[in-house]
């Protein structure tokens, strides 16, 4: 006799599990890059990002925690890439994500937010140059890319 819940039960128990988290790329109608001011986070100002909650997908996540950090109403356009780390279980979604409208309200994670160049966004968060091309605009390739975290 098969138990599906006792199958899943001993999956669960006995293999690794792996965290999954959404980092946001929200560009608005100037095409500036929002970063925002994370009050928990070493590394500050950051991309808006944030853990998948189960049953949900990255595009879902990131419109959530958008709006929980900031107040901000977004539109995700696609995926643009899948991260991994050798050093922790863990897979990170990053998501071109168009801003809609909204008036900032502070939360308990973030403090403030600014909109940036994408090209001052080259310049202090390296780890996202492979998804923008030289004049630091979004590539706009179907190519969905993949990389290592690098971690801090």
């Amino acid at each position: 006799m098969f138990f599906p819940g006792l199958w899943w039960f001993v999956l669960n128990f006995f293999n690794n599990h792996f965290m999954c988290s959404v980092i946001g790329i929200v560009y608005d109608s100037q095409n500036r890059i929002l970063l925002l001011d994370h009050k928990y986070r070493p590394h500050s100002p950051a991309f808006p990002s944030g853990w998948l909650r189960k049953g949900e997908n990255p595009l879902d996540t990131i419109v959530r925690e958008i709006k929980e950090e900031t107040n901000f109403n977004v539109q995700p356009k696609r995926l643009l890439s899948i991260g991994s780390s050798k050093k922790f279980l863990h897979l990170e979604f990053v998501v071109e994500v168009l801003y809609l409208d909204g008036e900032f309200i502070p939360s308990n994670e973030v403090s403030n937010f600014s909109w940036v160049s994408p090209t001052d966004v080259i310049d202090t968060l390296n780890v996202f140059c492979c998804i923008l091309n030289d004049n630091g605009v979004l590539n706009e390739s179907n190519f969905v890319s993949t990389y290592t975290v690098k971690w801090f």
